[in-house]
């Protein structure tokens, strides 16, 4: 209940205010900015309509205003997961080649 009625003193807020950072929220409500990062990730807060709600990027400590990374971070984490996705192809089409060849050779 505690959480609902800090909810709404934020949303009434940043209505007034929509230039505010997270941190003017944070000490005007008295509302955690834990919190407040935790209504903007749920889509309980909307940062398209406050462009200066943004908040760090769980890897780097950049500024960002969707999800848990920013951009950069973002492009780093998808590359590192196709390339190990790569490799993880290569490694089966390997192993399926050699057990091809196996079963040529023996027969």
């Amino acid at each position: 209940m505690e959480e609902e009625r800090q909810f709404y003193a934020v949303r009434d807020y940043l209505r007034e205010h929509r230039r505010s950072t997270i941190y003017e929220l944070s000490d005007s409500t008295e509302t955690p900015v834990s919190l407040i990062i935790k209504w903007i990730r749920d889509g309980r807060i909307s940062t398209s309509d406050h462009p200066e709600l943004h908040y760090p990027c769980e890897s780097c400590g950049a500024p960002t205003l969707e999800g848990k990374y920013c951009k950069p971070c973002k492009d780093r984490l998808t590359k590192g997961f196709e390339q190990t996705r790569q490799e993880l192809t290569e490694h089966r089409n390997n192993e399926q080649n050699r057990s091809a060849y196996y079963h040529r050779r023996n027969n």
